[in-house]
C-alpha cells in the first residue's frame, strides 16, 4: 500500500516542480495522468466483477446444484466481489475535479492532489484484494461443481 510521509511529499512536490519549471499546468498534466491510471485499472477491476456476474448468470444453478457448501461459497463469493465493485466504485471511479483544488500556494495544490491519489491507490489496491478473496471463494464452488459432476 502507498504510504507517504509529509517530507516524502514535500520531496515529491520539489522534484515534480522542478521537473516541470515550477509550472502548475505541467505539473497538473503528472497528476491528472496518475489519476487516470488508477481510473482505467479500476474499471478492470469494475470488468473482472462483471464477469463473475456473467458466470453466474449461465452456472450459478449449476453451480449451486452441487451441494450445500458450493451453494454457500457462491453466495458468499457474489457478495465479497459485489462488495468489491462497490468499494472501487465508491472510493476509486468518484469524479472530483482537480480545478476544485486550485486554491493556496502551488505546493498546497499539489499537496491535496498527492493525498487524493494516495488515498485511491490505498482504496484501489483494497479493492483488488478484496476481488480476489472473492474470485477465490467463487472459485472453490466451480471446483466443487466440477468434482461433483465428473464423478
Amino acid at each position: 500500500m502507498v504510504q507517504i510521509n509529509n517530507s516524502d511529499k514535500n520531496h515529491e512536490i520539489e522534484m515534480v516542480l522542478k521537473l516541470c519549471s515550477n509550472d502548475l499546468r505541467e505539473a497538473l498534466k503528472i497528476y491528472d495522468q496518475q489519476l487516470n491510471v488508477l481510473q482505467s485499472r479500476a474499471q478492470v477491476l469494475m470488468s473482472l466483477a462483471g464477469i463473475v456476474l456473467t458466470i453466474t448468470g449461465f452456472s450459478g444453478y449449476r453451480i449451486a446444484g452441487s451441494g450445500r457448501f458450493a451453494q454457500i461459497c457462491v453466495i458468499v463469493g457474489l457478495a465479497v466481489v459485489l462488495f468489491s465493485a462497490i468499494w472501487v466504485w465508491k472510493k476509486v471511479l468518484n469524479i472530483r475535479w482537480m480545478t476544485s483544488d486550485l486554491h493556496g500556494e502551488n505546493e498546497e495544490i499539489l499537496s491535496r492532489i498527492i493525498d487524493r491519489r494516495n488515498a485511491k491507490t490505498r482504496a484501489y489496491t483494497i479493492g483488488g484484494f478484496i476481488l480476489c478473496i472473492g474470485f477465490v471463494i467463487y472459485s472453490i464452488a466451480f471446483a466443487k461443481m466440477l468434482v461433483f459432476t465428473t464423478n
